[in-house]
């Protein structure tokens, strides 16, 4: 280092003992011990210094070295700076796309669900406007269906009012039937005696019939007895034995 030297007499390292300041200059050990009210000689700032040897402190050292060396050693430093930073910029950036593909398969199911929504919604429309349309058609057709109805009612009772008679008339449409020509009920139908029906169904104090219908061997729903029975104006005895 041959450009250490007293930067205020000149001395060189190899004669004398040198010292650095806070200020960064340089004094030998002579002038150092000659300096006025310890002021620096150049900057007249308080004079503080450091014995330039191997036991200097290592940021001072920093200052003695070849500045090839520290290149080299600050490219080291900035390799390992810049090789830590991209491993780390590498794992920030898979975090990142996990976090981006997460959102991308997010945004494709709604989406899609969007879709569906909307074709579902359009299909309701669809049905909507079908069920409006036969809505329409079956009130027009009620309509003209309660018209009917009323041109009905309204011909059936003016139908009415024409072929019943009145109240107060005594004519008769059909001549009175007489007593001979009225319809009897047939001679085969007769009554049965108690000592007719089963044991099992008498009441054995009384030796009289228990029974909640009447029995008898006609047909009592048939038409021709119907209208014998009322037609003439008959009743017909009951097949109950009388007491």
């Amino acid at each position: 280092m041959d450009w250490v030297q007293c930067n205020n007499c000149g001395a060189k390292p190899n004669q004398v003992k040198m010292f650095l300041t806070t200020c960064a200059h340089v004094f030998c050990q002579s002038c150092t011990e000659k300096a006025k009210e310890s002021q620096c000689y150049l900057c007249k700032k308080p004079l503080t210094v450091d014995e330039i040897n191997k036991n200097l402190r290592p940021d001072l050292m920093e200052l003695f070295k070849d500045p090839r060396q520290v290149a080299a050693e600050l490219m080291t430093e900035l390799q390992k700076v810049s090789t830590f930073q991209a491993k780390q910029r590498e794992i920030y950036m898979k975090f990142k796309n996990a976090e981006v593909k997460k959102e991308t398969e997010k945004f494709n199911d709604a989406r899609t669900k969007q879709m569906k929504i909307t074709q579902e919604i359009e299909k309701r429309k669809k049905a909507f406007g079908e069920n409006n349309a036969l809505l329409k058609a079956a009130r027009e057709e009620k309509k003209q269906l309660t018209a009917r109805l009323h041109q009905l009612q309204s011909e059936n009772s003016t139908k009415k009012s024409v072929s019943i008679p009145s109240r107060h008339s005594h004519t008769r449409t059909e001549p009175p039937t007489s007593k001979s020509k009225r319809i009897r009920p047939p001679p085969s139908v007769t009554r049965k005696a108690s000592h007719d029906f089963p044991l099992n169904i008498m009441d054995q104090s009384t030796s009289k019939i228990v029974t909640s219908t009447p029995i008898c061997n006609v047909d009592y729903s048939r038409r021709d007895y119907m209208n014998r029975m009322f037609g003439a104006g008959f009743e017909h005895p009951s097949p109950i034995p009388r007491q």
